[in-house]
């Protein structure tokens, strides 16, 4: 068989309502005619929405597609659509169920771990988290079934001179055929021997495919057994360099709005052109569970858990449809990320925790400490002590040195280092600061805790274990460090010459009154800073 120069895809669907009451819907995309009931003449079939799935895999495209109709009778309508392959490696098939995909919007998802991000690192300021809850809580105050259908008078299998089928497929009640045609007048020819009484050039749109690598594909409904209340897809498979979807032929509605709605799996790239880039919005998915029914086993063969896909929401009047829409098979950049913090919570909250801390560490101790503007190292040491919360940037800014040493009084820490003081002080103080939330928190439960053990095994009774279990820890680590922090008499000369060269009895470092300024002051620039950065990577998700 002589190689053809033309390659078109046509698909005609006939539609025929027997029960009112059923919901009408057309399985197709691109462009649909049908005869006109009342005279010789032809129009173009009102379509509700256009739906597609595409699963594209190394050169080979699977498609379904799926149309709603306006009209409840939908006698005798042709659909065109065009695929761009040679019809040797075109298949054709119906399927009664479409992918069900759904999940969650990774840059909605992505924002949502974001703003809950927020609040976290808000809240490892521990004095934020009653503003934080309170603020919390203030804030807190498709087209379904086919109608009956039948085919329309005329339609049935032929073979023009200029029109090859290359496969014939009777299936669920539909009947689809792979064609190719060799000039525009032999397709014309063959949609009047379907019933169609068109003239050559009417539909001017055609001869965008004439002439070029394109293949039709004819489908039309041939019994309308098993059809009613039934969802069903025409199935197309064919290779391609680059993933495509027919949208030109929709043109011919002018200036109606048709909705097309296409699902690509994987995070793909459309390549919108300008007349529809206004109307057009593009959302990257993940579905934790798809659902593919046993006869999409050959559209989707993979794993049906975390799928990525893409969803491509086109709302643009017909007549700007100038173009078909061509998708390149790779993953924008910023959906890497974006899926790392939807997917990923913790360790983005945990990132961006350290990152925050570390330039608030830098920023603040800048300000506060002179002898340690060229020390960033160690200003950055200290922020990150607040991944540990405030109370580890407070134990931290205690006990590190941000003065010089005064080289005299080294012989005295010398003979203190070695009688235990330094270890046993350093930990009574990091135990202090530690247990001093929990001592807050005992305050103000021992009133309630009283009131339980009055009825000890009544219905509070586990509750008042637990609360007495924290009085009694928190107390016994506050006594713990009251006694190791004891200096014997016999050394408490060595703390009297300490406080004379002004350096502190608990951490051995000189007295720095600027420490009295770095927290409260690495606080407040910590809540800003963390604010801005989780701002700024919401922005780019």
């Amino acid at each position: 068989m002589k190689k053809l120069s033309t390659l078109v895809t046509l698909s005609l669907i006939a539609f025929l309502a027997v029960f009112s009451f059923v919901p009408k819907s057309v399985l197709a995309d691109g462009m649909m005619i049908r005869p006109d009931p009342y005279s010789d003449r032809w129009d173009y079939s009102d379509e509700s929405n256009q739906q597609a799935f595409i699963n594209y895999d190394n050169g080979l495209q699977r498609m379904i597609i799926s149309v709603g109709l306006e009209s409840e009778n939908s006698n005798g309508v042709v659909w065109l659509f065009p695929v761009p392959s040679d019809p040797n490696k075109v298949a054709i098939d119906v399927v009664k169920n479409l992918p069900q995909l759904s999940g969650e919007e990774i840059s909605k998802k992505a924002k949502s771990n974001l703003d809950d991000t927020t609040k976290f690192l808000q809240m490892t300021q521990i004095y934020t988290i009653p503003f934080v809850l309170l603020s919390q809580t203030l804030g807190t105050a498709g087209t379904k079934g086919f109608g009956t259908l039948g085919a329309p008078e005329g339609i049935g299998r032929g073979v023009e001179p200029d029109v090859v089928v290359y496969e014939h497929l009777e299936k669920e009640g539909i009947t689809s055929e792979i064609i190719t045609a060799k000039t525009a007048t032999g397709l014309y020819d063959y949609l009047k021997s379907k019933g169609l009484k068109i003239e050559s050039g009417s539909i001017p749109v055609l001869d965008n495919y004439i002439g070029k690598e394109y293949s039709f594909v004819a489908s039309w409904i041939s019994s309308s057994e098993n059809i009613v209340s039934t969802q069903r897809g025409v199935f197309v498979t064919f290779p391609t360099k680059n993933i495509y979807f027919p949208m030109l032929p929709t043109s011919v509605y002018g200036s109606k709005t048709v909705p097309a709605t296409i699902r690509v799996i994987g995070h793909v790239s459309p390549k919108v052109f300008q007349e529809i880039k206004s109307y057009t919005k593009t959302e990257y998915y993940i579905d934790s569970y798809a659902s593919f029914a046993d006869d999409l086993k050959n559209f989707y063969s993979g794993q049906n858990q975390d799928v990525k896909y893409t969803k491509i929401e086109i709302n643009a009047p017909s007549k700007f449809l100038t173009e078909d829409l061509w998708i390149s098979n790779f993953s924008p950049i910023k959906t890497y990320y974006s899926t790392f913090v939807a997917k990923h919570p913790a360790i983005s909250a945990i990132l961006l925790l350290i990152i925050s801390s570390l330039i608030t560490g830098i920023l603040a101790g800048l300000i506060a400490f002179r002898a340690l503007r060229e020390n960033i190292f160690k200003l950055g040491l200290i922020g990150l002590s607040n991944c540990l919360s405030i109370f580890g940037l407070l134990i931290t800014t205690v006990l590190i040195g941000t003065k010089e040493k005064n080289e005299s009084i080294e012989s005295v820490l010398t003979e203190i280092k070695q009688r235990g003081y330094f270890w046993k002080r350093k930990l009574a103080i990091i135990l202090l600061l530690a247990d001093l939330p929990f001592l807050v928190i005992s305050v103000f439960a021992i009133p309630s805790l009283i009131e339980e053990l009055v009825d000890l095994f009544g219905p509070g009774y586990f509750y008042a274990t637990e609360q007495l279990i924290l009085v009694l820890v928190s107390v016994t680590v506050l006594v713990f460090s009251l006694i190791i922090r004891r200096i014997k008499p016999e050394d408490r000369n060595l703390f009297e010459q300490l406080k004379l060269n002004n350096y502190s009895s608990w951490s051995f470092q000189p007295k720095d009154k600027a420490k009295i300024i770095f927290v409260p002051l690495f606080s407040i620039s910590f809540l800003i800073v963390s604010w801005l950065l989780v701002k700024l990577v919401g922005f780019t998700v």
